[in-house]
């Protein structure tokens, strides 16, 4: 695929909170939705970079998994 000169990016997000960077003229996937600024893609790499920690996908928490770890509030 040839990248279009000039063409602005976007941060997107997944339903299951994966991010990424993706091109602001065509059309998202379904399950994600784009957030914040854009531009080039070398800045919206970037900002993924800085701001976007990695999470567990929504659907790998099972309420087992979810609360295995936590403690109850007596």
């Amino acid at each position: 695929m040839t990248a279009i000169k000039g063409a602005e990016f976007g941060v997107v997000v997944s339903d299951e909170r994966y991010f990424s960077v993706w091109p602001m003229h065509r059309r998202l996937p379904s399950g994600w939705h784009f957030t914040g600024p854009t531009g080039t893609k070398a800045e919206m790499q970037e900002l993924v970079e800085q701001q976007f920690v990695p999470t567990i996908p929504s659907t790998y928490l099972t309420p087992e998994r979810q609360f295995r770890n936590s403690q109850s509030a007596d």
